[in-house]
C-alpha cells in the first residue's frame, strides 16, 4: 500500500529517523573527530569612525 500513500510511508520514515538522528548523530561527530565552529559573541566593528546619519537613513 506504500504506492498509493507514499506520504504515509515518507513520514514514517522521516517520524523514525529524525529522533534517530538526535541521538546518533552526537556520537558520529566524536567518532568523525568534527569539530564545530565557534559562535560569534561580539560583532566586529569596522576600524574607522562612525559617520554621522543625515536625514532619515537607516
Amino acid at each position: 500500500k506504500a504506492y498509493q500513500f507514499p506520504f504515509a510511508a515518507w513520514g514514517i520514515f522521516f517520524g523514525t529517523v529524525g529522533p534517530l538522528a538526535v541521538l546518533v548523530s552526537p556520537t558520529v561527530k566524536r567518532a568523525l573527530n568534527i569539530q564545530h565552529e565557534r559562535i560569534p559573541q561580539s560583532y566586529p566593528l569596522p576600524n574607522r569612525p562612525r559617520r554621522p546619519t543625515i536625514g532619515y537613513e537607516d
